[in-house]
């Protein structure tokens, strides 16, 4: 039976597969079976197995039928650039009644195929025929979403009303930046986290908001807790929302939470303590990778003293009246206290707990916690700078404030303990100068 040119092409295509990879005996053999069943001259079919490759047949496509050709690109950049360039949608709304307003006042000239093209156009169609324009202007493309962004929706938004009758083990956790007012990378970062029903808080010296550096952090704040750690709250940053943290947080069966974006109130908690526990014991000066172990000293005793002898108050309610507010709060009390009455804490905890207070001094922790402060301000100290000839001394910095110095300095509310602390030792330098001075002279 003769084959068609179509079903020679298929024998063609099978053959040839195996006809390149085959020995010299074994690419006879394929011949003659070829030659047998094509009924191709030899030197042909072995022509045609050596050089053939299989075309794809190209489908033949006819030319895109142009709608809207030049003449209507214009006319609707013309409009689109009267309305201030507003989005396809908007244009396509307004479009009817500002073309009749155009060519009632002789500002634009079209014809009436073009006038029925403009009145039928979709908003599609209008942003895709303004897209080079849209490109000319440099206007900016849509920003990508965040790497981070499937994560966004899988950590669930906790707001402040939700804190109310929250139980034991349930944290809130933030950084506090010790840059100094130079936000040049190098400085040191402090992981602070509070329990939000007992008050209990932790800090860690952290020196990068590396993965890494976090978990190490998290890690050391789970193991320092005398509970269980059950929840932890953040806000939006990066360095707690990854892919690091969310596993973290999976992998110890811990709820991970985070607060609305830019609502600072939602993490009421940790940003009081912010205040409370690390600005008022360190200040706002800049650390560096040199005051790490200072900052870890100093840490570690005041975890004992502020959590075993230090009450706080937890805001009960507040109402206002007219311009004043009245707030009421609770007892105070320690948070060891807090730990002690909750019921959701096993007995063995407390237990550990009340040992170890029987073993604390507060009055030698408070006096370790001067003296490390007083390492950290001689580490902080700037060096004294080379004395400047006198034509090229500079006159001092004018500081302008906007409150007195009467009420700037003996306001209450502004009291630091350690800023405090820094003023009598730069005030004894200054001293121990003026001394110094007045020896020179008297000899």
């Amino acid at each position: 039976m003769r084959l068609n040119l179509k079903d020679r092409r298929t024998m063609l295509r099978a053959f040839c597969k195996h006809y390149r990879n085959a020995s010299k005996g074994h690419k006879s053999r394929m011949l003659d079976e070829f030659v047998w069943v094509t009924g191709y001259n030899r030197s042909h079919a072995a022509r045609a197995l050596r050089s053939f490759y299989p075309i794809n047949k190209i489908k033949s496509t006819r030319p895109n039928r142009v709608t809207y050709g030049d003449d209507v690109r214009m006319a609707l950049e013309q409009i689109w650039a009267t309305l201030n360039y507003v989005c396809g949608k908007r244009l396509v709304a307004a479009l009817p009644d500002v073309l009749e307003t155009l060519i009632r006042h002789n500002e634009i000239a079209v014809t009436r195929e073009t006038k029925r093209k403009l009145l039928q156009i979709s908003a599609a169609t209008a942003d895709r025929i303004l897209a080079r324009a849209r490109a000319n202007r440099g206007r900016k493309k849509p920003l990508r979403k965040h790497p981070n962004s499937y994560l966004f929706a899988q950590i669930p938004i906790k707001t402040f009303g939700e804190w109310e009758d929250v139980k034991p083990s349930f944290l809130q956790i933030d950084l506090v930046a010790h840059n100094g007012g130079n936000i040049k990378s190098g400085h040191l970062w402090s992981l602070n986290a509070t329990d939000v029903a007992t008050t209990w808080t932790i800090s860690v010296p952290v020196s990068r908001k590396t993965e890494f550096c976090m978990l190490k952090a998290l890690s050391k704040l789970r193991k320092a807790f005398p509970f269980p750690v059950r929840g932890l709250d953040t806000d939006n940053g990066s360095e707690f929302v990854n892919a690091a943290v969310f596993a973290f947080c999976q992998r110890h069966g811990i709820e991970f939470t985070r607060a609305r974006p830019y609502k600072k109130n939602d993490s009421c908690f940790i940003e009081q303590k912010n205040h409370a526990t690390v600005r008022r014991n360190v200040g706002w000066f800049r650390y560096e990778t040199g005051q790490r172990e200072i900052l870890v000293r100093l840490y570690s005793r005041l975890e004992l003293y502020s959590n075993y002898f230090l009450p706080t108050m937890k805001l009960l309610s507040k109402t206002r009246q007219g311009a004043k507010t009245y707030r009421k709060y609770d007892s105070p009390q320690t948070p060891l206290q807090r730990v002690l009455s909750s019921q959701d804490i096993p007995r063995r905890i407390k237990t550990g707990l009340r040992r170890k207070y029987l073993f604390l001094n507060p009055a030698a922790l408070r006096r370790e916690m001067d003296t490390i402060q007083q390492e950290l301000i001689q580490a902080i100290k700037p060096e004294p700078r080379r004395k400047l000839n006198k034509e090229r001394e500079r006159r001092p910095k004018i500081v302008y404030h906007k409150e007195p110095a009467r009420r700037r300095l003996h306001n209450d509310s502004y009291a630091n303990p350690f800023m405090e602390k820094l003023n009598q030792f730069n005030y004894h330098a200054d001293l121990k100068k003026v001394w110094a001075l007045r020896e020179e002279k008297s000899v």
